[in-house]
């Protein structure tokens, strides 16, 4: 299993989920901007990993999949948490009192265990369609 030397549209990300970021500031608390914010950042921040630590690597395919599944999973796991934190942010920034009620803080909570499974599993499935192109 090969890792690509380039990951396509990487800058093009990072500079939408900048400036992204920039509105998101301005913006009123809402629990799927604020979700869609965290996702694109954890996928920058992934695409800047990959690039940096795994760009043209060439691995034995368990090895690989362990890898993107691992990355999957932690990824997964980042979004989750980053929300938390965001809301935490964006609540500190806009001091005006809560922007997100307990029930959402708690449904973030609840995601955790399968948003990372769904990020082990997209991992894994990334993998093997990577695995199988070669």
């Amino acid at each position: 299993m090969t890792f690509p030397r380039t990951v396509t549209g990487l800058k093009a990300l990072t500079i939408v989920v900048g400036a992204y970021s920039v509105i998101w500031i301005a913006l009123e608390g809402n629990l799927t901007r604020v979700t869609l914010l965290a996702i694109g950042w954890t996928l920058v921040a992934l695409g800047h990993v990959l690039k940096r630590f795994l760009s043209g690597r060439t691995m034995p395919l368990l090895p690989g999949l362990a890898v993107t599944a691992a990355l999957g999973a932690l990824s997964g796991f980042t979004a989750a948490m980053l929300t938390l934190v965001l809301m935490a942010v964006k609540t500190g920034l806009h001091a005006h009192g809560p922007e997100f009620t307990p029930d959402q803080i708690d449904w973030v909570l609840s995601q955790l265990p399968w948003w990372t499974t769904a990020g082990l599993l997209a991992g894994l499935g990334v993998g093997l369609v990577a695995a199988g192109r070669r």
